[in-house]
């Protein structure tokens, strides 16, 4: 998974995750190491302050979307469980249904040798 802030000057914060270990790119150069740490610091800063502001305003938006929508949204994850639990069940049918001709065709197979 990656994330990537630019900032004003045209750099930008990126990190991504593979294995066990995490890379992060310099976002004043966007080398492994960097030869400048004030500006690689600075975009950083930057790009961390637009990330926790974004944070902020999600935060706040939630919280005046559950007080102005709460009921008719809880409503709404009702119906959405409700279809989407009919049609897991659905699914499941038709994958066991799928699982046991298998095992006749199987069986059918096994007899006929």
């Amino acid at each position: 998974m990656g994330t990537e802030c630019k900032t004003g000057q045209g750099s930008s914060c990126e990190s991504s995750s593979g294995g066990s270990s995490m890379e992060i790119k310099c976002p004043g150069c966007g080398q492994a190491s960097c030869s400048d740490p004030v500006s690689c610091g600075t975009a950083m800063w930057t790009c961390s302050f637009f990330q926790a502001m974004k944070a902020v305003q999600v935060d706040i938006l939630k919280a005046k979307i559950q007080k102005a929508w709460g009921p008719m949204m809880d409503k709404a994850a009702d119906a959405a469980l409700e279809s989407m639990g009919a049609m897991w069940q659905s699914i499941m049918a038709q994958a066991k249904a799928k699982e046991d001709f298998r095992t006749k065709l199987h069986k059918l197979w096994q007899e006929g040798k």
